[in-house]
């Protein structure tokens, strides 16, 4: 394995149930003085607050779902020989199984097929351990700032094949603008000064 795994802080969070039922704590702050306003500044940034709240909650869901569809790429890669004309749909249920994903908002109201069911008993046979850093940009100053300013996601699978047992890893790295991270990490990044926030997706509980 690459050495450069072993630079990653130990700051494993688990991933699932991570959107936010309150919104970040400098807007919990705000909200705390609202009645002190007048009614007509309230009614404003009550607009404001709710705005935040979802804008928040839609980048979250929306990051969690890019992750999982990078899994679901790389099960579909892995498995699609031993089951053929499998639509991705099913795969990405796999993923949700796998990561215990419950947010209908993500999984939607059905009930998750047998098929991924099935696809997932087969996963953790292949799979280690799933990961997802979000890395702060490098510290360095560059006469492009423009693309120095991005962050980095970078989704990781330890896994291995049934007649190699040496781990492997399957790695996508995608740059990131900053108002596009999940608003934890962008909370943690300010309050903890890290340069790298984790979330191990899979196994969780460990």
């Amino acid at each position: 394995m690459n050495e450069e795994h072993n630079t990653f802080e130990d700051k494993d969070k688990d991933l699932s149930g991570k959107i936010p039922k309150q919104p970040p704590n400098l807007l919990q702050q705000l909200q705390s003085h609202l009645s002190q306003m007048p009614e007509s500044v309230k009614n404003v940034t009550n607009t404001i607050w709710q705005g935040l709240i979802t804008s928040t909650q839609e980048v979250d869901l929306q990051q969690k779902q890019q992750v999982y569809h990078n899994i679901a790429q790389f099960l579909q890669e892995r498995l699609q020989v031993e089951f053929q004309k499998v639509e991705f749909q099913t795969y990405l249920q796999t993923t949700y199984i796998l990561c215990n994903e419950s947010d209908p908002q993500l999984i939607g109201e059905q009930p998750l097929s047998e098929v991924a069911q099935k696809l997932a008993t087969e996963a953790k046979y292949l799979i280690l351990t799933i990961k997802v850093h979000y890395l702060k940009p490098p510290e360095v100053p560059t006469s492009n700032t423009r693309i120095n300013s991005k962050h980095l996601r970078q989704t990781e699978i330890f896994y291995i094949d049934r007649n190699n047992p040496t781990p492997n890893v399957f790695r996508v790295d995608e740059q990131m603008e900053w108002d596009n991270l999940p608003g934890d990490v962008r909370e943690s990044f300010i309050k903890e000064d890290s340069a790298q926030i984790s979330f191990k997706l899979y196994p969780q509980g460990d």
